[in-house]
């Protein structure tokens, strides 16, 4: 049975008070509390899908600089970097704030240099991919699209050197998509550019519950490539991935 967008609109208000209060709570037990950065991110999400930007704005830039840290940190340590720089872009791109986009990109660019250029440790080849796509990244949210095009070949070269096992998994997840789609928007292909968005959402639509939760139906990524494409006059399809908040 389909969700209607008034039994949506309640489970996301219910999911944001739960977060909202769990965020309060945890404040007001000490003020010294670290709140993880999934939890600003949630509560992110939720207060962007009930159309309270202003908050969400906050509540991103919160998200962005509490999940920096698992990046440089733990993200670093355990091979697990580019997804969780991912959301660090994402939420200070959602955020609405240029210096903390800047800086963040800043930051995580030069950890993906650092990381690439590690002589006494080479980078295995999907990892090495993963680090090139994040730098990619990074100048497609700050909006640099010189080194966008500067830095692409190097994408490419890197996947080529993929053995098959890395070419399998990077072809099953979301990594290529994000390849393909800003690929085709740098040469401002309009059908490559639909088609590449269409097989994305297929694979979010794919990873979610049948009835998913705020961390599931908001992907900052897949927005901002969407509305670029829509900026470009680019007529989308309509896609289960929410590109608009919900009221």
């Amino acid at each position: 049975m389909a969700t209607t967008t008034e039994e949506l609109t309640k489970r996301i208000s219910d999911e944001l008070d739960a977060t909202l209060k769990l965020i309060d709570d945890t404040q007001r037990r000490s003020i010294r509390a670290v709140i993880p950065g999934g939890v600003w991110l949630r509560a992110a999400r939720g207060c962007w899908l009930t159309g309270d930007l202003d908050w969400s704005s906050d509540l991103y830039r919160r998200a962005a600089n509490a999940i920096l840290v698992d990046a440089q940190q733990d993200g670093r340590r355990q091979g697990i970097y580019a997804p969780i720089a991912m959301h660090v872009l994402g939420s200070a791109w959602m955020a609405n704030d240029r210096e903390l986009l800047d800086q963040v990109g800043g930051t995580i660019d030069e950890s993906c240099k650092t990381l690439i250029q590690n002589v006494d440790l080479t980078p295995e080849p999907l990892f090495n991919a993963s680090l090139h796509l994040t730098r990619i990244r990074v100048a497609w949210f700050t909006g640099r699209g010189d080194v966008l095009t500067k830095t692409m070949p190097d994408l490419d070269r890197a996947v080529r050197a993929l053995d098959r096992w890395g070419q399998w998994y990077w072809e099953g997840e979301r990594d290529i998509h994000t390849h393909t789609v800003v690929k085709a928007l740098l040469e401002r292909k309009a059908d490559a550019v639909k088609a590449s968005l269409v097989k994305y959402d297929e694979y979010l639509t794919e990873q979610r519950g049948a009835s998913p939760t705020i961390s599931e139906l908001v992907d900052e990524e897949f927005v901002s490539l969407a509305s670029t494409a829509q900026d470009l006059g680019i007529v989308l399809p309509k896609f289960d991935t929410i590109l608009l908040p919900v009221r």
